[in-house]
């Protein structure tokens, strides 16, 4: 069997191609310390978490490049464990929509300007990692849990903070690429919190990658959080915070359905089917498209490999490592770049490379598109898989 190639506009094809192979990261936090403190409860660290029926509050987001500095607030209403969400951005951003709305399986995004909503069902991977679970097991690194997962008293560590119970923690998942580290107890928006710090266990000099998490002292929420890293030289950072918090706060049964009033417009994004396995194996067994074999770091490992159909057909592998990401993506379809958008070459043919938070690189071959994306990558790194790829024949 064989798939033709596909014309397509390519900001439309970027749209379908996020939404197809999503890069997702962990983000965590810091600040300044307050007091010491003890556990509030007894109970086990994720069940605290899964019990929050929902969130209220106000969420900012400041982005940090080098000097450079961009900060979105918004009011959220969140249900944790899910995708159900209503977000209303406040003042002006660095966004198209201000306010975003999902009721878990369907996304809204209202632009206020053209009164316009698009809509845009959701896809996930089966059995997602839920962040309840990775909360307990980054809380239970730290030395912060016994054995049932209950908190324990923390202990005041002077600065450098020497890791606790170093030799018989227990080991979460990819435990030996990071090393996660009980600092303090502090306080945000009055609200007492223990903060842990997550740093790969070997010395990444490329990539300087750090994290700091605020996780509430009585339901281990992250309160705030921050990821700092270095990518093509730059000093980058994202803090996201939460003020103003309310645990369970009522919410009505039609908080997370539309209703942008009688005028405003609905557009439908036509989005690809996708389906997710656990290997490349199955993966290859289960598509007529040869699925692509790069080379990737040693310290990155396959968490799902995807199979897209419909108007655009493809296949995608997703990579992670210690908090950074790195994926596949072959499609359907092809276009010349512009003359001004050829960066490199990939095998002899034009490749073009978009820097930003997430850097991608991006070539076709054939009848199909390859893209390669990395977040926290560096680019020289990222080059390196892109060749490793090329241009195979199938």
């Amino acid at each position: 069997m064989t798939d033709s190639a596909l014309p397509i506009d390519r900001r439309t094809l970027a749209a379908l191609l996020l939404l197809a192979v999503a890069l997702s990261a962990f983000v965590w936090a810091s600040g300044a310390s307050v007091t010491d403190g003890e556990p509030r409860v007894s109970e086990n660290v994720s069940e605290r978490y899964r019990s929050i029926d929902s969130l209220e509050a106000t969420r900012s987001i400041v982005v940090e490049r080098n000097r450079s500095v961009s900060r979105t607030v918004a009011d959220v209403t969140l249900v944790p464990g899910t995708d159900r969400e209503r977000v209303r951005f406040r003042g002006d951003g660095p966004r198209r929509y201000e306010h975003r709305l999902s009721n878990g399986s369907v996304l809204w995004l209202y632009d206020a300007d053209r009164r316009n909503v698009t809509v845009i069902n959701i896809t996930g991977p089966p059995e997602r990692t839920t962040r309840a679970a990775r909360i307990q097991q980054y809380v239970a690194a730290a030395g912060l849990t016994d054995a049932a997962g209950r908190p324990q008293q923390p202990t005041v560590a002077p600065l450098p903070v020497v890791p606790r119970d170093r030799g018989a923690r227990p080991q979460p998942r990819a435990a030996d690429t990071y090393t996660v580290d009980y600092v303090e107890t502090d306080s945000v928006d009055g609200r007492e919190a223990y903060v842990l710090s997550v740093a790969p266990s070997t010395n990444r000099s490329d990539v300087g990658y750090r994290q700091r998490l605020w996780l509430d002292a009585e339901r281990f929420y992250p309160l705030r959080t921050r990821t700092v890293w270095t990518a093509d030289g730059a000093r980058r950072s994202v803090t996201t915070t939460y003020t103003n918090v309310t645990f369970d706060a009522p919410v009505s049964a039609d908080a997370f359905s539309p209703d942008f009033g009688p005028n405003a417009t609905v557009e439908r994004l036509e989005t690809p089917e996708t389906e997710w396995y656990r290997s490349v194996a199955d993966l290859s067994a289960r598509s007529s498209i040869a699925v692509p074999e790069p080379s990737v770091p040693a310290d990155f490992s396959l968490t799902y490999a995807t199979r897209t159909t419909g108007r655009v057909r493809g296949v995608g592998l997703r990579y992670a490592a210690d908090g950074r990401q790195l994926t596949v993506a072959k499609y359907n379809f092809t276009y010349a770049p512009d003359e001004g958008e050829t960066d490199l070459v990939v095998d002899g043919r034009p490749a073009t490379l978009d820097r930003g938070p997430t850097t991608s690189l991006s070539w076709s071959c054939e009848q199909y598109r390859y893209t390669v994306r990395g977040t926290g990558v560096e680019t020289e790194r990222l080059i390196a898989v892109s060749r490793s790829i090329g241009c195979p024949s199938g």
